[in-house]
């Protein structure tokens, strides 16, 4: 049994995933909103939620965070969009 890693061996790698898991999260949040934000078209920021295995609230949140006024703003692209193609 000499190749059983001790408790704080254990520890160590323990504490290295949390920390590397913790960046990867980040970088998957990251990624995400950048996504989220290139197209205002209805559904698209669901979708990208899905995609991402994150609540589509929390994206929302973390959008209207990082870019205040984006969601109202798409909201009013769509809206528009709609108005005018009601026009055709």
């Amino acid at each position: 049994m000499a190749d059983t890693p001790t408790l704080a061996q254990l520890r160590s790698r323990a504490e290295k995933s949390r920390r590397q898991a913790e960046t990867d999260r980040q970088a998957l949040l990251d990624a995400a909103v950048a996504e989220a934000v290139t197209s205002h078209a209805y559904g698209h920021v669901s979708a990208v939620a899905r995609e991402a295995g994150i609540n589509g609230q929390y994206l929302r949140d973390l959008i209207d965070k990082r870019h205040p006024g984006w969601l109202e703003e798409a909201a009013r692209k769509r809206e528009a969009e709609k108005r005018a193609a009601q026009r055709s």
